[in-house]
């Protein structure tokens, strides 16, 4: 089995005030296509959907995780919350494995606290991978040690990827729809 897991924390200015960037991250499929290697699968309701991170390590391995998630705004602390559940309504997801991939089940979670600066808003996000995955036959004659790299590499290396690109994805959307007068509405 591969074991992954991993967490990454950063911080970064949003050009607008609180209530504003409350409301701009409050579309949780908005947010969901605002993250690199994550993939938008089925809407259950606004606030809950399944997304698929899909990776290839070592140029031929390719990692699926599926995960089904429902966000949460709170305007009054000041918090974005994405996090998994299980929906009655959801197929569940069959791990497998081939010579080449690996398919299955994790938890994604994005946990941020926002804070007034004026006109701007300071945003510290918290996000998390965890996945146990059967590993692709491929690897079966490899050893503990390349197979902990690949996974490690996942944790590592990708956490960083999706958490920058989310931040730089955010800002260039942000940026376009400035004067977009249905995203800057805020909600009752």
């Amino acid at each position: 089995m591969m074991q992954i897991s991993g967490s990454i924390q950063r911080a970064f200015i949003f050009p607008a005030e609180v209530q504003e960037t409350l409301t701009f991250f409050s579309e949780l499929i908005q947010v969901a296509q605002f993250m690199p290697h994550i993939s938008l699968v089925h809407t259950y309701a606004p606030n809950q959907i399944r997304v698929m991170y899909e990776t290839v390590e070592l140029g031929s391995y390719t990692i699926r995780i599926f995960t089904d998630l429902e966000g949460n705004i709170d305007r009054h602390a000041h918090t974005i919350s994405v996090y998994p559940v299980r929906l009655e309504t959801a197929v569940p997801i069959k791990p497998e494995a081939t010579l080449r991939e690996t398919v299955g089940h994790g938890l994604f979670a994005i946990q941020a606290q926002l804070y007034d600066l004026g006109g701007q808003t300071r945003l510290e996000a918290n996000l998390r991978l965890q996945a146990e995955l059967e590993q692709p036959r491929g690897m079966n004659l490899m050893p503990k040690r390349v197979i902990n790299r690949i996974a490690q590499g996942i944790t590592d290396h990708r956490m960083r990827e999706m958490a920058d690109g989310f931040i730089r994805a955010a800002l260039a959307a942000y940026h376009d729809c400035e004067g977009c007068e249905a995203m800057c509405l805020l909600a009752d």
